[in-house]
């Protein structure tokens, strides 16, 4: 409830941050909203927290419900998010947080962000592993600047004091000697605007092909978005279409733009078969408009097209797990027809890597 929010920012804090003391009002505002202002907001599919005898809070899973289509059938679906405990105080809250978790009904609950010891409790209870989501993939339109760019990530603060520059001539040189390669459908499409609410319309429309996807109402699509729009520190939240030589759009992808530096891309979304043109337009630009390296969450649809890139590597992200005790959904996970991941996941939440 909002009563308990002060107490779960202090947990967040104290577990993720390693600072025991009380929230400041920014993060207690982002988890009231995170966690009690969803359209699709429902106490039992909420986040769930383990108070003890004495009233204090020691461990909380944080969810955000979002509906979703499964086999033909609207269901309740709940992104499973930030799971924090004191185990050193109070182990026997957290199992009951996890047990609390088996699927009981038709719903659907997923989590895209889990730990192996989460993606062992989550298997434990009846959970089904999505394989190719646990990977990121990564592509280098320039090597040396990228680099340059982690380094100063990791070790100066962001700041590169000129590497820029320096390693500039260098990117050239690499360029020149191993050309992009040119997709299957060179030409085939091109990247435009598109505004949040033609967005809108278009997502739903770009994922009705998956057996398993998010319903993605205007209200429920539009709340997503402005929170996602909050994280600027990975860039300035961007939304771009892609339409083939007739102007019609095959798709689109979402992304925080950070010329210099990385664009995280949250979402690549298309008609199904036009993988590749889209991925090979969206890299084009992401290039063009003057990225280092761009990264992403692996799909089952989009590896034919990831395969046609150079400096292009994939390497493990996190466990993707789906909780469900309908039999069509699992069938569908099984064979990769789900789309879970970015707007529909949690890679645009604050709570990974803000609030320091």
């Amino acid at each position: 409830t909002g009563a308990d929010v002060p107490a779960v920012a202090r947990l967040f804090l104290k577990v993720f941050r390693g600072a025991d003391k009380p929230a400041d009002q920014e993060l207690q505002h982002y988890l009231c909203t995170l966690a009690l202002a969803s359209p699709s907001h429902d106490e039992t599919l909420g986040t769930h927290v383990y108070e003890q005898q004495d009233g204090r809070i020691r461990s909380a899973l944080l969810a955000v419900p979002m509906r979703f289509v499964a086999c033909g059938t609207v269901l309740p679906g709940r992104l499973l998010g930030v799971f924090m405990t004191e185990a050193d105080k109070e182990a026997a809250g957290a199992a009951q947080l996890i047990l609390a978790l088996r699927p009981k009904r038709a719903d659907f609950a997923f989590c895209d962000s889990a730990s192996p010891t989460s993606r062992d409790h989550l298997l434990a209870i009846g959970g089904r592993s999505i394989p190719v989501q646990n990977l990121e993939w990564v592509r280098s339109f320039r090597p040396a600047g990228a680099l340059a760019w982690r380094v100063a990530e990791r070790f100066l603060g962001g700041r590169r004091f000129g590497l820029s520059i320096l390693i500039r001539p260098l990117d050239s040189l690499l360029r020149r000697r191993l050309p992009a390669q040119d997709a299957a459908e060179a030409g085939a499409a091109e990247v435009v605007e598109m505004s949040v609410p033609d967005f809108l319309v278009q997502a739903p429309r770009l994922v009705a092909h998956y057996a398993v996807r998010p319903l993605w109402s205007e209200e429920e699509l539009s709340w997503l978005i402005a929170l996602a729009a909050q994280n600027t520190r990975l860039g300035i939240f961007t939304i771009r279409g892609v339409v083939d030589r007739a102007g019609a759009v095959i798709g689109s992808f979402v992304y925080y733009a950070a010329p210099g530096r990385c664009a995280h891309v949250l979402n690549v979304l298309s008609l199904p078969g036009r993988e590749p043109a889209v991925l090979d337009a969206m890299f084009r630009h992401l290039d063009q408009t003057g990225h280092v390296e761009a990264r992403g969450r692996a799909q089952p649809a989009l590896m034919a097209g990831l395969s046609l890139q150079r400096w292009l590597v994939f390497r493990h992200r996190a466990f993707v797990v789906a909780l469900t005790r309908v039999p069509e959904i699992n069938d569908a996970i099984a064979r990769g027809d789900v789309y879970v991941g970015g707007l529909a996941g949690e890679d645009w939440s604050r709570l990974l890597g803000d609030f320091h």
